[in-house]
């Protein structure tokens, strides 16, 4: 692994200009980590791709796409080549993700739906801020709502509605829906948080209030330029021992 004055060097030399909520939230998480993720000299994630495959399943199946018509290498994933059927997390998956889509239809009235809309902020010095928003509904009196959908272990949501432990991930999850609203000018922004489970995929649908909408995104906006600050070496970045296995590397196997 390349050492760290490198790798600013590397960074500096990318005339990086854009950003996004989500890359700029793993530079709060641990800005160097996120420095070599950046450059791609550590990726951020090094674990299987189970997780991300079952949230790719949620959104295709949210949106109406047939589980045929998903990508060839997804499908290939998803489905276990000793028996050739879909592993038991992939059925879950598909539960949750049909579950989505029936609550988008009984929402639909006299609306439309775009699904998995890229939007950007340009600023005049040519940074772009981008983001990629899971639905936005438009009706026809001009309205508009943008949805994020979270998918939730089960014993986590439960803890949320039933005993009121807020998870700790819902601040994260605010700043990402308020740079969509505020891209879109609207103030109707709703998380959309679902069970996990094959049998009772619950969705908890989070409405911001104005307050939180206004205060995630003078945050977000924040951390985002911070986080190009870093990137183009204005800032030096702090390395944080968090257990990954960039950590592991970084910090020589000892916390």
């Amino acid at each position: 692994m390349k050492d760290f004055k490198e790798v600013l060097e590397i960074a500096k030399q990318m005339g990086f200009n854009r950003m996004s909520p989500t890359r700029a939230r793993k530079f709060q998480e641990n800005p160097m980590r996120a420095l070599y993720d950046t450059t791609d000299e550590f990726p951020w994630w090094t674990g299987d791709s189970k997780a991300l495959d079952y949230g790719s399943i949620v959104h295709n199946l949210a949106e109406g796409i047939d589980v045929d018509k998903f990508p060839e290498k997804l499908k290939e994933r998803i489905v276990s080549s000793r028996t050739g059927k879909p592993f038991a997390w992939t059925n879950e998956a598909m539960t949750v993700g049909k579950a989505v889509n029936s609550y988008f239809d009984k929402l639909l009235g006299d609306g439309s739906y775009t699904f998995e809309q890229e939007l950007t902020l340009d600023k005049s010095d040519g940074v772009k801020y981008h983001g990629y928003a899971d639905a936005i509904l438009e009706r026809s009196n001009g309205s508009v709502t943008v949805f994020d959908i979270k998918t939730m272990a089960g014993m986590e949501f439960d803890k949320w509605i039933n005993r009121g432990y807020e998870p700790d991930s819902l601040s994260t999850y605010k700043k990402q829906i308020a740079f969509y609203a505020m891209v879109l000018g609207t103030q109707d922004a709703k998380l959309l948080f679902v069970k996990k489970s094959d049998k009772t995929p619950f969705i908890h649908e989070y409405a911001l209030s104005k307050a939180e909408l206004s205060e995630a995104q003078y945050d977000v906006m924040d951390e985002m330029e911070n986080a190009l600050k870093i990137i183009n070496g204005e800032e030096a970045p702090k390395a944080i021992n968090d257990g990954s296995q960039w950590a592991f590397k970084y910090f020589g196997g000892t916390i």
